[in-house]
């Protein structure tokens, strides 16, 4: 009977083991320098252009201006919360879980037509190019 409950319980660790996926990332795709042409209010979004971003209690990022750059590990089972900042003060904030998409690589990003920050499935968005 020992037996039978040990090995029961053996595979139960292993079953656990392997239904767990790998942690989250969102990348972040970089902005210009100036506001590109198709801007629909540039000066109402951040006229200085200084953009930084906070993702949960990390520190305060300056938004890239050539390369994407990746947040890794971030949790699967909880909500996370994005600050857009300009010149340190809060612009834009959103809360989301990877629940809500069918991918656990995601991309933020700045719609150059409304000037917010969006969220999307990374491999829907080309601008994004972490790796």
């Amino acid at each position: 009977m020992r037996a039978a409950t040990a090995l029961a319980l053996s595979v139960l660790v292993c079953l656990t083991g392997f239904g767990r996926t790998q942690p989250g990332s969102l990348c972040v795709a970089p902005i210009p320098e100036e506001p590109p042409s198709t801007a629909g209010t540039p000066e109402l979004f951040c006229h200085s252009g200084k953009l930084s971003l906070r993702i949960d209690g990390l520190p305060t990022t300056p938004w890239p201006r050539s390369d994407s750059f990746k947040f890794s590990s971030l949790e699967l089972d909880r909500t996370h919360r994005v600050v857009v900042l300009c010149d340190g003060k809060a612009q834009q904030s959103f809360r989301f879980r990877f629940s809500e998409y069918k991918s656990n690589e995601l991309c933020l990003f700045i719609n150059d037509l409304y000037q917010t920050a969006q969220l999307w499935e990374a491999k829907r968005s080309q601008w994004c190019r972490c790796n």
